[in-house]
C-alpha cells in the first residue's frame, strides 16, 4: 500500500512540476516573421507571452537574424526553433531565463541507501556524450537544501537527512544544459516543504564578485554553485552563519533567501526577507527587506527595502527604497528613495527622491529630488529641491529649488534661488535668482543681487555694485548738472533694468564737493532713435569730513537721442533729495544745501530742489 501511495504521490509531483514550469514556457503563439533581428523577435514573444527575459547579451547573438513562420506553438518549441539548442530556459516567477547550455550531463547513480533518517546517495557525474568525468559540477536536492560538489574525478557523496518525500537530484555545470533526476527512498510520504520553493531574485554573484571584498571573502565554493546553479534561489525560515564557509546552509548558502539570518562574524546568503544582522559583515546576492545590519559594513547585490545600518559604510548594487544609515560611506548603484546619512561620503549613481545628508561629499550620478546637505554636493544631471553645502553645490544640469553655499554654487542652468557667501556661476541660463557677491549667468532671465554681476547676455535683473551684460546693455556717459560740473556713469544689466555706477565732481573753489553712488534705470523705446530713460539713484556727498553722512537722492527723467551705433546725447529734468547733518563749511569744500534749495521739509536736515543733467552716452 505504502508504494502505491509513493508511486501516486510520485506521478503528482511530476505533473504539478511540469504544470508550473509550463506555464509561461508552454504558452502558444503565433508567428510570422521574415529575415528580423534576434533582440526583436524576442522583444515580440514577450508582448505575445506578457513576460520577460533575461539573459546574458554577451553569449546570445541579439544582432543574428532570424525567420520564423509558426502557429500556434509553444514559448519553448519557438525558442528551440530560433536558438538551435544551444540554450536551456527556466522560469522563475514571470520571467524567462535563458542560459548558454550547448552540452549535456549524465548523472550515475553508484549507491542509494540508508533510511528517512539519514539517506546516503553516491554518485559520477559524467559528459553525456563522451562519457568523461566532470569536476566542479554541482548536485543539490532543492527541497532539504542540501548540495555537493563533484570532485576531481566526477564523484560526490550526499547525505540526506529527515526524507519526507521522493528524492529529486539536480546536477548543473557552466555551459551544460541542468538535469534532474527523480527516485524513490524507502520513506513515509508528507506535503511538500513550502520553506523551499524556488523564486526569482535580483542581483547576481557576478557582480557581488567585482567588488574586492566580496571576491575576497565569498568562497570558492559559493563561486562554483553560483555559477552552476544561479538560477535556483531557494527560501529559508532561519540561518546561522560564523563565516561565509561556515553556517547552516553550507556551499548553498548564496542560494538561500532567508527570513532571518544571524552572522557572528558574517555571511554569504541570497537574500533577506526578513532581518539579518552581521556582528561584522552581510553579503547578499539579491535583495534585502526590512532591516540589516552590519557592524563594519553590509554588500548586497540586488535591492534593498527598510532599514540598513552599517559601522563603516552601506554598498547596494541594485535600488534603495530605505533609511540608509553609516559613520562613513554609503553607495548605491541605481536610485535611492528615502533617508541617507553618511559621516563621510554618500553616492547614488542613478537618482535620489528624499534626503541626503553627509559630514563630506554627496554625489548623485543623474537627479536629485529632494534635499541635500552636505560639505560639498554634485548631482551630474539635474536638482529638484534643496541642497545645503558647507562648501558648494555643482550641478550639472538643471537646478530647480534652492542652493545654498559656504563657498558657491555652480549649475549648467538654474530655475531658482542660487545663495552663495561668495560665488553663483551658471554656464548656460539663470531663470531664478543668485544672490552672492559674484554672480555670473551666460544668459539671464532672472535676478542677480551681488557686488559683482556678469552676464552673457542680460533679459533679466541685474541688482549690484557692478553689472556687466557681455553681449547686453552695458554704457558710459560723461554729463554735467546744476550740482557737479564733472559726471560719470557705467550703466549696465539689460534694458528693462540696469544698474548705474556713478561718480561726480565739483572743483571749484568755495564749492568744491565730490560724490559717488548706485542707481537704477529702464530704457523706454519711444522710436527707433529716441527713449525715455527714469533712473533713481542715491550718492554720498563729500563735504571735506567723512564723519558726516551726506546722501543726495535723484529721481531724473533723461531723453536719450541715439546719433549713430556708438554715440547718443541724453538730458532732462531731475527731482533731487539732499539729506545732511553738516552745517559747517571745511577749507574750500562747499555745503551743497546751501547752493540749492526749491522747497523745504519739516526736518531741517533735509533739502530739495529741481535740476537737470545734459552729457553724451557711449555705446
Amino acid at each position: 500500500m505504502m508504494r502505491i501511495v509513493t508511486i501516486i504521490y510520485f506521478v503528482c509531483f511530476l505533473f504539478n512540476t511540469r504544470a508550473n514550469a509550463q506555464s509561461i514556457l508552454g504558452r502558444k503563439v503565433s508567428l510570422n516573421i521574415v529575415q528580423q533581428k534576434l533582440s526583436v523577435v524576442l522583444t515580440m514573444l514577450e508582448e505575445k507571452g506578457e513576460f520577460r527575459f533575461s539573459f546574458n547579451s554577451d553569449i546570445l547573438p541579439v544582432d543574428s537574424v532570424v525567420t520564423v513562420k509558426e502557429n500556434n506553438i509553444s514559448i519553448a518549441e519557438t525558442l528551440e526553433k530560433l536558438l538551435t539548442g544551444r540554450f536551456e530556459y527556466r522560469q522563475s516567477g514571470n520571467f524567462v531565463i535563458i542560459r548558454y547550455a550547448p552540452l549535456e550531463l549524465k548523472l550515475l547513480i553508484l549507491e542509494a541507501v540508508g533510511t528517512p533518517e539519514l539517506y546516503t546517495v553516491k554518485g559520477q557525474i559524467v559528459d553525456k556524450r563522451t562519457e568523461q568525468p566532470i569536476s566542479d559540477a554541482s548536485v543539490y536536492e532543492k527541497f532539504l537544501l542540501v548540495s555537493e560538489i563533484s570532485d576531481g574525478d566526477g564523484f560526490f557523496v550526499m547525505r540526506l537527512k529527515k526524507i519526507t518525500q521522493p528524492i529529486s537530484l539536480t546536477i548543473s555545470k557552466e555551459n551544460y544544459k541542468s538535469t534532474t533526476t527523480h527516485f524513490l527512498a524507502e520513506v513515509n510520504i508528507t506535503n511538500k516543504q513550502e520553506n523551499s520553493s524556488e523564486t526569482f531574485v535580483n542581483g547576481n554573484l557576478e557582480e557581488i564578485a567585482k567588488t574586492w571584498i566580496g571576491n575576497a571573502l565569498v568562497t570558492a565554493k559559493q563561486k562554483v554553485q553560483s555559477v552552476n546553479i544561479g538560477g535556483f534561489i531557494s527560501k529559508a525560515p532561519f540561518q546561522f552563519g560564523l563565516t561565509p564557509g561556515l553556517n547552516s546552509h553550507g556551499s548553498l548558502s548564496g542560494q538561500v533567501v532567508n527570513k532571518f539570518s544571524f552572522n557572528a562574524v558574517g555571511a554569504y546568503s541570497a537574500g533577506v526577507d526578513g532581518a539579518e544582522i552581521g556582528l561584522v559583515f552581510n553579503i547578499d546576492k539579491s535583495d534585502v527587506r526590512f532591516f540589516q545590519f552590519g557592524g563594519a559594513f553590509n554588500l548586497v547585490g540586488g535591492n534593498v527595502q527598510g532599514t540598513q545600518i552599517a559601522g563603516f559604510f552601506n554598498y547596494v548594487i541594485g535600488d534603495v527604497k530605505a533609511a540608509q544609515i553609516t559613520l562613513g560611506y554609503n553607495h548605491v548603484g541605481k536610485n535611492f528613495e528615502g533617508f541617507q546619512v553618511g559621516g563621510v561620503y554618500n553616492r547614488i549613481n542613478e537618482n535620489l527622491k528624499g534626503m541626503q545628508v553627509s559630514l563630506g561629499l554627496n554625489a548623485i550620478g543623474n537627479n536629485l529630488n529632494g534635499f541635500q546637505v552636505g560639505a560639498l554636493n554634485l548631482i551630474t544631471k539635474d536638482t529638484r529641491g534643496m541642497q545645503v553645502g558647507v562648501g558648494g553645490n555643482v550641478v550639472n544640469g538643471k537646478s530647480t529649488g534652492v542652493q545654498i553655499a559656504g563657498i558657491a554654487n555652480i549649475n549648467k542652468e538654474s530655475n531658482g534661488l542660487n545663495m552663495a557667501a561668495f560665488a553663483n556661476l551658471t554656464a548656460q541660463t539663470a531663470r531664478g535668482a543668485q544672490v552672492g557677491v559674484l554672480n555670473y549667468a551666460k544668459t539671464l532671465k532672472g535676478l542677480q543681487v551681488g557686488i559683482l554681476n556678469i552676464s552673457g547676455e542680460n533679459d533679466g535683473y541685474s541688482i549690484g555694485l557692478v553689472n556687466i551684460a557681455l553681449k547686453g546693455y552695458h554704457k558710459i556717459g560723461m554729463s554735467t548738472n546744476e550740482t557737479t560740473e564733472l559726471n560719470a556713469v557705467y550703466k549696465g544689466g539689460s534694458k528693462r533694468f540696469y544698474n548705474m555706477l556713478m561718480f561726480g565732481i565739483n572743483t571749484k573753489s568755495s564749492t568744491k564737493i565730490y560724490t559717488g553712488g548706485l542707481g537704477f534705470g529702464k530704457e523706454i523705446s519711444l522710436f527707433k532713435s529716441l527713449s525715455l530713460n527714469p533712473e533713481i539713484s542715491s550718492q554720498y556727498v563729500y563735504q571735506g569730513d567723512w564723519e558726516c553722512v551726506n546722501l543726495l537722492n535723484k529721481f531724473e527723467l533723461p531723453v536719450n537721442i541715439k546719433i549713430n551705433k556708438w554715440f547718443a546725447i541724453q538730458g532732462g529734468p531731475s527731482v533731487n533729495v539732499y539729506y545732511t547733518k553738516q552745517q559747517t563749511a571745511i577749507g574750500d569744500y562747499g555745503l551743497l544745501q546751501q547752493k540749492h534749495k526749491d522747497f523745504s521739509f519739516k526736518n531741517s536736515n533735509y533739502t530739495g530742489w529741481i535740476g537737470w543733467n545734459v552729457g553724451i552716452v557711449l555705446l
